[in-house]
């Protein structure tokens, strides 16, 4: 498997995991610019990798959210 390379914009580092790009919008509304890959809009808008720093702070970005969708999931 090839090396992937961190979708935003001017980053460089190597690419530890790959999301959704409608998930990955959250970076840019925080105005990171990021390459999408696999693209082909409406129905597939793609991926994004994302490296270990970048990660990060999309987890930290997203992490009131994730705790919604799972406490929703749970019924409570």
């Amino acid at each position: 498997m090839a090396k992937k390379i961190c979708s935003v914009e001017g980053c460089g580092k190597q690419a530890v995991t790959e999301i959704g790009y409608n998930r990955a919008k959250l970076l840019e509304e925080k105005g990171l610019k990021l390459k999408v890959y696999h693209a082909h809009p409406p129905r597939k808008p793609g991926i994004v990798y994302l490296c270990e720093d970048h990660y990060k702070l999309w987890k930290k970005l997203t992490k009131r959210e994730s705790m919604i969708e799972k406490m929703l999931q749970k019924g409570m």
